[in-house]
């Protein structure tokens, strides 16, 4: 799976490693970020928006090997392929259970998935095919097709939205399609004053020239409420709480009986 493996010197309370793996039929790079200390509380999956690359992730994956958590950052194999993406997310979920990138066997209540933009949407597809994940946070996701609400209901484990000002970057607010679709929503907030462009970083120019600059502070924010929000989803404590139970599905209606019919 590993073929190629750089190390990267930081000075802070992580490393970072970088390995080209196999993806969705690719082989694409993964920074891999862990924290000094041995042990860790779980691992985060990120996925990029569209056009983008893991280097968008890094500030986010720092927060959060900082805070304990091991960060792994791919580029995602397709730049439209959104089936695909979601696919070869899933398919990395299911490397890393079994151990890889350098990491031991991670079991997947110890793995939680944080998507941007259109990876908002791969990763929702993914978490939509993997019960038992510790959750999933999607950071201004989009959604044009609908395939993000049709995964959104099908999520069972506990989920997060971040949503930024409505905006063309965003579809117009696509994302609150899908937060309002997923049975298992801890919570929804939009953060007002947020561009699209704070959901990345480090983000740059052409981004906020096309989607707006947002508030001050914004972008750091986000980055709190995402690392927060994945802490909580690996705490042990809270795993151990119940979720409630769903609804079972409505039963179709019978068709209206016609007087003369039999």
């Amino acid at each position: 799976m590993i073929s190629a493996c750089v190390a990267v010197a930081q000075p802070a309370p992580f490393f970072v490693v970088t390995e080209t793996a196999a993806l969705g039929g690719e082989d694409v790079k993964v920074d891999v970020y862990r924290p000094q200390d041995s042990g860790s509380v779980g691992v985060a999956v990120l996925a990029h928006g569209f056009t983008r690359d893991r280097l968008r992730d890094r500030d986010l994956a720092q927060a959060l090997a900082g805070a304990g958590i091991v960060a792994v950052a791919p580029d995602l194999p397709s730049a439209v392929n959104s089936l695909g993406n979601g696919d070869a997310v899933a398919g990395l979920v299911a490397d890393l259970e079994r151990g890889a990138l350098g990491l031991p066997p991670t079991s997947r209540g110890r793995i939680v998935l944080i998507g941007t933009s259109a990876g908002g949407l791969a990763t929702v597809i993914a978490a939509s095919n993997l019960p038992g994940l510790a959750g999933w946070i999607g950071l201004d996701p989009v959604d044009g097709t609908g395939l993000g609400t049709l995964a959104a209901r099908r999520l069972r484990v506990p989920s997060l939205v971040l949503l930024a000002d409505p905006s063309v970057c965003n579809l117009f607010g696509s994302g609150r399609l899908i937060a309002n679709a997923v049975p298992t929503l801890t919570r929804a907030e939009r953060m007002r004053g947020a561009s699209h462009c704070d959901f990345e970083g480090p983000t740059n120019k052409f981004c906020r020239t096309v989607c707006g600059k947002g508030e001050p502070g914004m972008a750091d924010a986000v980055r709190r409420e995402a690392v927060s929000a994945a802490l909580a989803m690996l705490d042990p404590v809270q795993q151990d709480v119940p979720e409630p139970a769903l609804p079972d599905p409505m039963p179709p209606t019978p068709p209206p009986i016609v007087p003369g019919e039999r």
